[in-house]
């Protein structure tokens, strides 16, 4: 999908049709919704029942991204990164919205179709070539730099820009000669995750605190804890939309000037 940056509106309206649609099409729902809400304010709110919906919908998000960069899905990944921008944008994270925003932009209407491809595809790194046991790059290139370092110290009183450039180089043939001797000796090759043990005990031992709390079972007019006393209902209660709007037609208007 390539969208003309041209129209700032139209990227906003493909990339979050939804609003668009609600906007559009659903005044009477909206007008509706406006006389009931003053009823909903007269209900007390659940506050443990909220952190705990909100907490474990988080975290089904963050396993949908773990999954998604095991898997190599660049597709999956893209559609993640539109629900983290409104994560970000609610809670002030400037900085996250910026290059989430660029990323999606980029892909939609600023690079060329391979390029575009390429950017959405080539995220991932399989060293042994099983299936869901991709890494990020990033933590790719980490491996990397430890790799490099090691190196590095082992040259002591000998480490100078040129000697350090050379062995940089080798770096690639280095961890096959490694990975070799490895295999030569027995030893297993790591995933490229760390193992997790044995959570059952933890999770039991969760379990058991939520059922006692009662945390997925609506009480009206519960106190929060200590650390989270008024934990809002909805993850994304302060974004506010029509600030969402200028913003993204802002930025991609000056993306236009610099990129087109």
């Amino acid at each position: 999908m390539v969208i003309c940056l041209t129209n700032p509106l139209c990227f906003y309206v493909q990339l979050f049709p939804f609003r668009h649609e609600k906007a559009a099409h659903c005044k009477n729902v909206e007008e509706t919704s406006e006389t009931v809400a003053p009823q909903t304010d007269k209900i007390k709110e659940d506050y443990i029942y909220n952190y705990h919906r909100g907490k474990l919908a988080f975290g089904l998000l963050l396993f949908e991204f773990n999954d998604a960069i095991k898997e190599g899905d660049g597709q999956r990944l893209y559609e993640l990164y539109k629900l983290a921008l409104l994560l970000y944008k609610a809670n002030g994270k400037t900085k996250y919205s910026y290059v989430v925003l660029l990323y999606l932009v980029k892909i939609s209407g600023i690079l060329s179709e391979n390029d575009a491809h390429n950017l959405k595809w080539n995220r991932f790194f399989n060293k042994h070539g099983k299936l869901a046991t991709n890494i990020p790059l990033d933590l790719r290139m980490e491996q990397l730099n430890k790799c490099v370092k090691s190196m590095w110290r082992g040259l002591g009183a000998n480490m100078n820009e040129t000697s350090a450039s050379r062995l940089a180089r080798t770096t690639e043939s280095v961890e096959m000669i490694l990975d070799a001797v490895d295999k030569d000796c027995g030893i297993d090759e790591a995933s490229g995750y760390r193992s997790s043990g044995k959570p059952e005990a933890a999770v039991k031992q969760i379990a058991n605190d939520l059922i006692t709390i009662k945390a997925f079972k609506h009480q009206p007019g519960r106190n929060g804890h200590h650390s989270f006393p008024k934990f809002p209902s909805d993850l994304l209660k302060n974004l506010d939309y029509r600030d969402l709007h200028l913003w993204m037609s802002g930025l991609v208007k000056t993306w236009y000037t610099i990129f087109v």
